[in-house]
């Protein structure tokens, strides 16, 4: 049987939006460090931004195990484990949270957004990851091809929207990554992104201060989800 985000309660679908913010993150770190992602993951979190007008969460995150990773750095998060590890994870994610708070005082911004994500085409997701690194040559497939126009048409979206608030991310990485535009591109897609899922984790109730008083019951949460991800991988099997 498949786990499917609308059998969550609203606490446990809460917490599955922080986990896409989370894993957007960790990708985050992936590209400024290595310059590539894992496609399937990338997808996970980039496709919600197709869907800002989804009808169900099932929509916005429809294969729950793509979203582990995040989930894996909210367990350890709220386990205190690996901190220092994950410490500019953690930066980003509340990077993130904040931006949303910012992005939501601006009727302006959100109209420019919501008109130009509506034209946002489906990110594909195979099992290659997505390497940045990697000049295109003329035998480029077109998914590949469509993989890069979106991250750009993403990327330059951030550009004229979210990059004109006050407050910004700074994003740390090797140099000749983060002046990549291509894999600056990335970055910024996913910043997008995780500031999209941070909006829904807010209609959920989400709240910073929660991260902080309700640890010890996120982290319960988080690792029931997994448990169940898990029950749930095998029993397809």
């Amino acid at each position: 049987m498949t786990l499917a985000a609308a059998d969550l309660n609203r606490w446990e679908q809460k917490h599955l939006a922080l986990a896409a913010v989370a894993q957007c993150a960790v990708l985050v770190q992936d590209l400024a460090g290595e310059g590539k992602v894992p496609n399937k993951q990338l997808a996970a979190c980039v496709n919600p931004l197709s869907q800002m007008t989804a009808s169900s969460i099932n929509e916005v995150y429809p294969e729950l195990p793509d979203l582990s990773r995040g989930l894996q750095i909210l367990h350890e998060s709220f386990a205190r484990v690996r901190i220092q590890e994950h410490r500019d994870i953690i930066q980003y994610t509340l990077g993130m949270l904040l931006l949303r708070k910012n992005l939501m005082s601006d009727s302006e911004m959100q109209e420019t957004l919501g008109r130009r994500l509506q034209y946002l085409d489906p990110f594909p997701a195979d099992e290659m990851p997505l390497d940045l690194m990697l000049q295109p040559d003329e035998n480029e497939d077109y998914q590949y091809s469509q993989q890069e126009r979106i991250l750009e048409q993403l990327g330059n979206l951030y550009k004229d929207t979210i990059s004109t608030l006050s407050f910004r991310i700074v994003i740390k990485g090797k140099v000749d990554n983060l002046k990549n535009e291509r894999i600056a591109n990335g970055i910024r897609a996913l910043l997008l992104a995780g500031i999209r899922s941070a909006v829904l984790w807010h209609q959920l109730g989400g709240r910073r201060w929660q991260l902080l008083f309700y640890r010890k019951r996120s982290w319960e949460t988080v690792s029931a989800l997994r448990d169940q991800l898990m029950a749930a991988n095998e029993e397809s099997l």
